[in-house]
Order: structure tokens, then sequence, then C-alpha cells
């Protein structure tokens, strides 16, 4: 770090829904604690964020009087906030970030102590230029930036998209949710959604970007898909849809923060098909190396620090007349009468956003809850299906099996059957020939010659006996 360390007091409204204006205010914290500045947010309510910050050792104030110390330099990231700091702190310069065109908290406000405007890109510039008569040359443009250290490469693209994400905390279980959904499921994608508006937010969606081919979103939610190396349609369902980022068109769509003034068709089946068939994931690669380039949380911050040195430098102290104070003070407080109290309004507003968070959160896993009882009973049903195939094979098996056993069967009978009948036939044939011969021993028997030659017969056995005689 060149120069002295700073107390620097950091404005915004609130940091609860990690939306891109709070993500910014948190990580220009962090960065400028590291980098050895004294750093203090003031803002109407805190979150689950408060807690990581005073980790840190960064102070999270909602009373501007808690502050003892008086500040080197405000920079102020929302309207009323704003104001309230530099009301406390008359005399010390200001710096004001204009997050969006149209939220009323991207009014810049205006008091002599503000000496710098610094637009998030083209289109906040124009809204500071064409709403509040403030000079193109007095704005200066620091785009958002990205962590590179948290946001790492993904895997190479494969060369068909397979799963995408919706990126959005503004996104609903609405019709154009639907749209976005009919279209995927026909060019044959799955469908997720990450953001607080559906009840499904993760506070450091890093990892999960990985997992996804094509990423629809806007602002930061586009930035930080495209470093990650995702395919990236400009898209919010609050605002409507752009096109597919490429490689000839990221350097154009990051000077406009891919935000509303890019998303000017509907969200349709046929448009958001339309962006999936330019999928190329060669061309998404290169546009994802030239935005890791040209989009590190570095540059966005060192461009943010130096800006900071340049308003301080022989600006210790803005003296302010007591007439023109009090003509700036009257006007705020004509505008804040005609708006109403916006301290109330933000904190009512807070107090609603935490509520319905809440409520979509516990939707969202009681609807966990029962996709993965679903998903068990459709295990438990596939497993009994899988083994009622293979009973049936087993069952087929068998009966071709009994069916083969009864074939060898009926011809084992048929060859017992002719052997039994050729057996028979021989029985018969030995007795026929039996009683032939019995027929034909008789007839000699009763011959004259067998009587004839009974005397020599008897002479023979006579001599063989005596022969066999020792």
């Amino acid at each position: 770090m060149t120069g002295r360390p700073l107390r620097i007091l950091l404005a915004m409204c609130y940091l609860v829904h990690r939306t891109g204006a709070e993500m910014f205010t948190r990580d220009l914290a962090l960065w400028l604690r590291r980098r050895g500045h004294a750093v203090t947010i003031l803002a109407t309510a805190f979150g689950d964020m408060a807690d990581e910050l005073r980790h840190a050792s960064i102070a999270c104030i909602t009373d501007v009087a808690d502050m003892a110390a008086r500040p080197d330099v405000i920079i102020g990231n929302t309207h009323h906030e704003t104001v309230r700091a530099l009301l406390h702190f008359h005399d010390v310069p200001v710096l004001t970030i204009c997050h969006d065109r149209s939220a009323e908290h991207g009014r810049p406000p205006q008091f002599s102590q503000v000496v710098r405007h610094i637009a998030v890109d083209e289109n906040c510039a124009e809204r500071l230029v064409h709403e509040f008569g403030i000079e193109r040359e007095h704005i200066e443009l620091i785009q958002n930036g990205v962590d590179l250290s948290r946001f790492l490469p993904r895997t190479p693209l494969s060369a068909a998209p397979r799963a995408a994400l919706v990126f959005s905390n503004y996104a609903s279980h609405d019709a154009q949710l639907e749209e976005i959904r009919a279209a995927c499921a026909e060019r044959g994608l799955t469908l997720d959604v990450i953001g607080s508006g559906t009840g499904n937010h993760l506070p450091d969606p890093a990892a999960a970007l990985g997992r996804y081919d094509v990423v629809f979103g806007k602002g930061r939610c586009a930035t930080e898909a495209l470093v990650t190396g995702n395919a990236v349609v400009v898209l919010d369902p609050s605002s409507g849809m752009g096109e597919m980022v490429t490689a000839a068109t990221v350097a154009h769509a990051r000077r406009w923060n891919f935000g509303r003034a890019l998303m000017t068709r509907p969200i349709t089946r046929q448009n958001v098909m339309a962006e999936l068939d330019k999928f190329d994931a060669q061309d998404a690669g290169e546009a994802a190396a030239w935005m890791r380039a040209n989009g590190g949380l570095d540059a966005t911050l060192c461009a943010l620090e130096a800006c900071v040195r340049r308003v301080t430098d022989g600006r210790e102290i803005i003296a302010v007349p007591a007439e023109q104070r009090a003509r700036e003070m009257a006007r705020y407080m004509d505008d804040w009468i005609r708006r109403g109290s916006a301290t109330t309004a933000h904190l009512g507003l807070a107090s609603l956003h935490q509520h319905v968070a809440g409520l979509h959160q516990a939707l969202n896993d009681h609807h966990r809850a029962h996709q993965t009882q679903i998903e068990a009973w459709h295990a438990e049903s596939q497993r009994q299906s899988e083994q009622a195939a293979a009973l049936a094979v087993k069952l087929q098996a068998a009966e071709a099996a009994l069916a083969a056993a009864s074939t060898a069967h009926a011809a084992l009978s048929a060859r017992l059957d002719e052997a039994g009948s050729r057996l028979a036939n021989a029985e018969r044939q030995a007795l026929d020939n039996t009683a032939s011969m019995d027929a034909r021993l008789r007839e000699v028997y009763a011959s004259r010659s067998w009587r004839v030659t009974a005397p020599l017969r008897q002479i023979s056995t006579f001599i063989q006996a005596r022969v066999q005689r020792p």
C-alpha cells in the first residue's frame, strides 16, 4: 500500500440478502482492511454477513453516532445512508457509487461534500448525467470485479451442454421460470435455480457454478459465472433477457455490467431456445479468459482505492458555508418528505425481505424433504422392479428348463416304449423258438431212429464214464 492508512466509512442501506451491491460492499470492506485501512460499515440492518465482517476486524454500526473517530473519507453506496453519514461528519469528503439505474438507493446525494461520483457501468453513468445533471467528466467508471481466488476456473465445457442454472435472487416459481425450464427440457438440459427468491440461497456459490454448462444471470451473477468458465445468457426474471455472451460481445456487455440495458426481449421458450442453440464451448472459453483478465476484484478495488487517494489528497476538510449547507439540507428534507421516511421504509423492507426469505427457505426445505422422500420411494420402487425383473428372468429360465426336461422325458419315454416293444417281440420270438425246438425234440424222441440208436448211446455213456474214472 502506498500512502498512510485511512479511516474509511462505508454507507450501505443493509447487508442482508447478498445482492450485487451488498456483496460489493462486503468485498470492498474486506479488501480495504487487508490493505491496512480502518473500515467501518454503516447500514440500517445487518444479516449474517456482520459476523464475517466483524471477525475480520471491520466495525458494523447502525447509528453513525457510534463511530467516535472522524473518518478520512465516506464511500456512499446508497442514498439515505450516505446522507446520514455526511450530515454527521459534515466536513469529510464523500465519494458516492451508483449501483443501479432505477432504484431509489441509486440516487446521488446532492451535497457539496460529494467530491466524486462513481458509476459501476454505463447505464448508471447515464442516470447520473440525464437525471441529476452531473457532467460526464465528473463521473468515474469503475466496474464490479470478482474475487478470482474464490471463483476458480471450471473444467473445460463439453461440446454439448447438459446442465443449466438460473442464478438470481429475483427468480421465483413463476411463468418466466417455467418458460426457461420448458426451453431447457426441450433442448435436453436439466435446470436448477440458485437465489433467495426461490428459497435456495447459497452464501458461497463459487463451488456450485462449476457443475453447470449454461448460466442465466445478470450483473454480478453473470460476472461470477463468466470468470468460472460457464456459457452465460444475460437474463433476469425481473427484467427480461438479452443474448448469449460471446468472445466478440463480452467487452461491450461488461461495460453495461451484463445488466438491464442489454435485456430488451421478453423471456419466452423460443427466445431461450434460440440462445441455447448458440452454445459454443470454445467461444465460451475465450469469453471466460477475457473476463478473468479484465474482471478481477483486485483491479476494481485498486482503481477505487486510487480514486479515494485522489479524493483525500489535499481535501482533508471540506468547508461548506452555513447558507449553502442550509439550502442543501432544505432540498434533501423536501425530497425526504415527498418520498416518505427512507429509514423506516428500509427497516420495514429489510424485515419483510428477511421474513419472505425465511418463508422461501422453509418452503424450499419442505420441498427438498418431500423430494428426498419421493426419490427414496422411487429408488425402492426401482429396486423392487429390478428384483421382480430378476425373478421373471429366473422364472423364464426355470420354465425353459422344465420345458426342456419335459421334452427329454417324452423322448426317453418314447425310447423306453420302443425298447419295451422290441423286448416283448424278442421275448415272443424266444418263446416261439423254444416251443419250436421242444416240438422238434419230441419228434426226435418219438422217431424210430432214436429208438434204434438207444443201445449205442448207452455204450457211449458207459465208455465215457470208464475213461473219466482215475
